[in-house]
């Protein structure tokens, strides 16, 4: 049963345990995207994945072993994804937690807040993702859907603008920045959520047939892109210079990997929209184009990751908070760079290297680069198992609180 021990308060990066579990469910989810033909559609289907448990789709026993465990995979890791979003949900509207919450308001710590529009994104992507694999004949009416998508992630962006306007609107009218309390990079959270909702937006951009609600999804979709580089310009530039004076904040360590999963988002609405205006406006498709810019993103992903690891081998941070007695919720932060790496990875192994031809679909050589990938995968997955263990199933826990 999910709960908090008596004494230990609740802090909005309990948020980032859902989101962890709903983008490890789309990231299995992966597996289907690229190893299961779909002629035709976008995205495989119920209709598809019928075929891979009935028998009827031609494929090779080792890629029908592959999409049904995934499709498992899918189903309980969306499962836990909506419960964590339950607790959650119920624990953030208690009466009892109003006054941490509205105390953390009035310090650095509420751009956590933006974990919520985050989270609540991402469900609406699980939504997504569910509805398509195992609703009967839902993909023939998916053009219905595309506006109420649009309504929700509207809703979802108008909300993280009001959170994230308190939180810079403080700082501009009433001052007391200081580069001190900000030795960090906790406020690409804010980036990240706003890159969160451009690649929502992206989704009926590219998939759409309809012009007007691609044009106006791919519209919304550049305005939060420009909101989230303009934000991650300024929280990088501060964040580094404090962090070179200061040093990095040890509490906030997870945030150095922040930059992972903007990159991800960020780089999928690129292909999505670059999508839609080859459909739309007769654009050409240039291969080369592809390869160098999810190359640049992934290898850039690499660096960061191996940065921040080895920041993290020098304070201890992934020592004490993975395998010792540290409790702390922000380092539910440390699973979504390993979910970023694992699906930007895909994107980039087949429209970069088997869509060009470079790899072969299912020789050997495809199926090392798969298992590498696999590699992050499961060892994120079992992070959040810990985590989830150590901070949520009844144990003693101790919350630090976060001066980000």
């Amino acid at each position: 049963m999910l709960q908090r021990m008596s004494g230990s308060s609740y802090h909005p990066s309990y948020w980032l345990a859902a989101l962890g579990a709903g983008g490890l469910s789309v990231s299995f989810f992966m597996y289907l995207m690229w190893l299961l033909p779909h002629p035709g559609f976008p995205m495989p289907t119920w209709e598809h994945l019928q075929g891979v448990w009935t028998g009827g789709a031609e494929i090779s026993t080792s890629v029908r072993f592959v999409s049904m465990a995934a499709t498992l995979a899918v189903i309980v890791l969306a499962a836990l994804h909506f419960a964590l979003l339950w607790w959650n949900i119920r624990e953030y509207r208690a009466p009892a937690n109003r006054p941490d919450l509205d105390a953390l308001r009035d310090t650095p710590a509420e751009v956590q807040l933006m974990a919520v529009p985050l989270t609540l994104a991402m469900t609406v992507n699980v939504g997504f993702v569910l509805g398509a694999l195992f609703v009967p004949g839902l993909w023939s009416a998916v053009e219905y859907l595309f506006p109420f998508a649009l309504i929700a992630f509207l809703a979802i962006g108008w909300s993280a603008l009001r959170i994230f306007g308190r939180y810079l609107s403080r700082f501009l009218v009433h001052g007391g920045y200081r580069g001190s309390e900000h030795n960090h990079l906790s406020a690409l959270l804010a980036v990240f959520t706003f890159s969160m909702l451009s690649v929502g937006f992206a989704a009926p951009a590219a998939m759409s047939h309809l012009k007007l609600v691609s044009a106006l999804a791919a519209t919304l979709s550049i305005l939060f892109f420009v909101i989230a580089i303009t934000v991650a310009v300024i929280v990088l530039v501060g964040g580094a210079a404090a962090m070179m004076t200061h040093g990095l904040q040890p509490k906030a360590t997870p945030s150095i990997w922040m930059l992972v999963p903007i990159l991800t988002l960020l780089g999928i609405e690129w292909v999505r929209l670059r999508h839609g205006l080859a459909h739309h406006f007769s654009s050409g498709n240039d291969s080369g184009g592809m390869f160098y810019m999810l190359t640049a993103i992934f290898m850039l992903q690499i660096g960061v990751m191996l940065i921040g690891l080895r920041v993290m081998q020098l304070n201890g941070y992934l020592r004490l908070h993975l395998a010792g007695e540290g409790r702390d919720p922000v380092s539910f932060g440390l699973i979504c760079p390993g979910v970023a790496l694992f699906v930007m990875g895909m994107f980039w192994w087949h429209l970069a290297w088997v869509d060009s031809g470079l790899i072969a679909k299912y020789s050997a050589g495809y199926w090392i680069g798969i298992g590498l990938l696999a590699i992050v995968q499961l060892a994120t997955l079992l992070a959040l198992l810990r985590l989830s263990w150590t901070l949520m199933l009844g144990r003693e826990t101790r919350i630090v609180g976060v001066d980000a």
